[in-house]
């Protein structure tokens, strides 16, 4: 029997999404000086407010549970859950678990035995769990390989 294991929200990378936005942000408004036409100006403020929507959520939804210590990810004896998503998946209904690279942060791929409400794949971005990918994923591998002998003997 294995100890259940809990991965947080990444503070990293909550931080670096809304500095990264900002920035973006900042860019944009140096333009809009720069061109002194109202046709940008108004380009600027529905772009801004989208902008500043998107990171209203980001520290909602990611920088405040990060700062919080919240577990994002968890491992134990019945499955998976993602609390991003707020999907459980039990080991019994997972026929294989893959690892699919990305330029900034990796994706967990999982694939069902049978067609659920998410479909028959669900994706479990790694970018907001705290932690390496390649570690998060072998020790992932490691509970289905664990449970699935556990379940046949």
């Amino acid at each position: 029997m294995i100890e259940p294991i809990y991965y947080p929200y990444s503070l990293k990378f909550s931080i670096g999404a809304i500095v990264l936005m900002i920035i973006f942000l900042l860019m944009l408004l140096s333009n809009v000086i720069a061109a002194h036409n109202i046709a940008a100006w108004v380009i600027f403020c529905v772009l801004g407010i989208a902008f500043g929507f998107m990171i209203v959520l980001l520290v909602v939804k990611r920088l405040i549970p990060a700062l919080k210590g919240d577990i994002a990810l968890s491992l134990d004896q019945q499955g998976i859950s993602d609390y991003i998503r707020d999907v459980s998946i039990g080991w019994k209904d997972i026929k294989e678990i893959s690892l699919v690279r990305g330029r900034s942060a990796s994706t967990l791929r999982i694939d069902l035995k049978w067609e659920s409400d998410y479909g028959s794949q669900i994706a479990i971005p790694l970018r907001w769990i705290k932690g390496k990918d390649q570690e998060i994923y072998e020790t992932v591998l490691c509970y289905f390989e664990e449970e699935s002998i556990d379940k046949i003997e």
